[in-house]
């Protein structure tokens, strides 16, 4: 990596300051422990102590001081006056230095009998509430802003989803499931509603879910939990993905393969079909089997 030096910032990077004082804390955290470390206040030096860190910390710490350090080094010298060609140059070798990959987390999902368990300890508005979110393979909070006027009924019944990124996709639901929605919920603004018609809280939906799956199965799980059972279970009944990405509103298929797709061969599938193939050999080179 090209050097760039950066002397005069040493006394400077510990002012970094972020978007809010919450994570203006955290960075001069994590720009104090890089002074501290005795590395050159340097972009390579900086660069060294990140490589350091891997390994020794998680993913989620090690990109977190890697964040600060480049916002840190760049609003340092801005403050000294440091030509906008320099700046240039050190924010390209800042970009240069790796973050670390997380692992992707396994996700949590319920069995048919786990789930037919579950739906069974819940209150029947709370009940409700989970049945969709299982059908459609929604995120909780997408459920939750459900507005009645923007329901379509064509046969089933098509409810506009509000996702991520304010992107809009529409998720469908069983009529039978609609009319016993109807039933408890007969009208207000939104299709699930508290007493006092306004909108369930994501976290009080979560709660009573974890809190009848503590009861009857003997762990907690939350509400996203159903949507990544859906998508499980469509996957395991369909092998369609793309068309799972666009239930769940993923960006690609991509996403849906990293979270949802385990899979790998066994010997005798591996293996099917090659029994012409030589056995492999004893031979040695340099002293062990090849």
């Amino acid at each position: 990596m090209k050097i760039v030096r950066t002397a005069n910032l040493g006394a400077q990077i510990v002012k970094v300051k972020g978007k809010s004082e919450r994570t203006t804390a955290a960075y001069r955290a994590a720009v104090s422990a890089f002074v501290k470390s005795g590395k050159p206040a340097t972009v390579d030096g900086f660069a060294a102590y990140i490589h350091d860190l891997k390994g020794k910390r998680s993913a989620s710490t090690v990109n977190q001081h890697l964040a600060a350090g480049r916002l840190a080094f760049l609003q340092a010298g801005k403050r000294l006056g440091i030509p906008a060609y320099e700046l240039a140059a050190i924010k390209g070798s800042l970009a240069s230095i790796p973050s670390v990959r997380k692992a992707v987390s396994e996700v949590s999902v319920v069995s048919p009998e786990e789930r037919a368990k579950l739906l069974a300890a819940l209150p029947l508005r709370i009940r409700l509430i989970a049945e969709t979110l299982y059908v459609s393979g929604a995120r909780v909070s997408e459920i939750l802003g459900v507005r009645r006027d923007t329901i379509q009924v064509n046969g089933g019944v098509s409810l506009r989803l509000l996702g991520k990124g304010s992107k809009e996709r529409l998720a469908r639901l069983p009529m039978p499931l609609y009319k016993r929605i109807l039933k408890e919920y007969p009208k207000g603004t939104f299709l699930f509603y508290t007493k006092t018609g306004a909108p369930f809280h994501r976290e009080y939906v979560s709660r009573e879910i974890a809190r009848a799956a503590r009861r009857v199965l003997g762990r907690s799980i939350g509400a996203h939990t159903l949507r990544h059972s859906r998508a499980t279970d469509l996957l395991h009944e369909t092998g369609r993905i793309k068309a799972v990405s666009r239930l769940l509103g993923h960006v690609d298929e991509a996403t849906t393969l990293r979270f949802y797709v385990k899979d790998s061969f066994n010997d005798a599938e591996l293996f099917a079909g090659i029994a012409g193939i030589a056995a492999p050999s004893t031979h040695s080179v340099g002293g062990a089997p090849w």
